[in-house]
């Protein structure tokens, strides 16, 4: 089984939330201060990344459905991070409610993924060097509790020859269209693996119902 494909269960949120975490990743909060509402994990041999974050729910935008709402962060996303273009029609996937832990969703919790590229620079590089980089992106929402729980997955697939990653990282850097192409999938199904073990183990994290 390659890196992808192992998995360590973290306690997030101290402990009231678990999920599972690429075995290769790091806990950011322990080289450089993160956001309370966020935990953020990163692989420095390939520039990987996992951020869970807490963001108040958007009830107008879920009002037009869940794509719609997974489509709207994932814009969001591409305004955060700057990026230099992003997939206009990303794929999207609704109704994955049941694939997460048995009993750690509320009753009228969804569930939606989206997949996509984005051009982003990294750190304090420059536009012109953003990287290619694939984004898997999980929108839990809870509207009982007015939250909605983003995780999000970023996995380079071209590094530019002026960012400052260039040659710095394995598997991403002039990689062929075949290699784009499985980094791609192995990235969703460890996504999809990582996605399923998320299980709320505390709802008082989010306030009263």
């Amino acid at each position: 089984m390659g890196r992808e494909g192992r998995l360590e269960e973290r306690p997030l949120y101290g402990g009231m939330i678990t999920m599972k975490v690429p075995g290769g990743m790091k806990d950011l909060s322990e080289y450089r201060q993160v956001p309370d509402h966020q935990e953020c994990f990163a692989e420095p041999e390939t520039d990987r990344s996992l951020i869970v974050e807490i963001v108040e729910y958007e009830k107008e935008v879920h009002a037009k459905g869940c794509e719609h709402a997974a489509l709207f962060h994932f814009r969001d996303l591409a305004k955060a991070n700057e990026a230099v273009g992003c997939t206009e029609s990303p794929v999207i996937e609704t109704g994955y409610r049941e694939a997460l832990c048995p009993g750690s969703l509320t009753p009228m919790s969804q569930v939606t993924l989206l997949f996509g590229v984005q051009g982003i620079a990294k750190d304090k590089d420059k536009a012109e060097a953003a990287n290619q980089v694939h984004l898997c992106l999980c929108d839990i929402a809870i509207p009982e509790y007015e939250t909605e729980v983003l995780v999000t997955m970023n996995t380079p697939l071209a590094i530019s020859e002026k960012s400052s990653s260039f040659g710095k990282v394995e598997g991403a850097a002039g990689s062929s269209k075949g290699e784009r192409e499985r980094l791609v999938r192995d990235a969703v199904e460890a996504f999809k693996d990582v996605v399923a073990s998320f299980k709320v183990v505390d709802y008082r994290l989010f306030g009263h119902g």
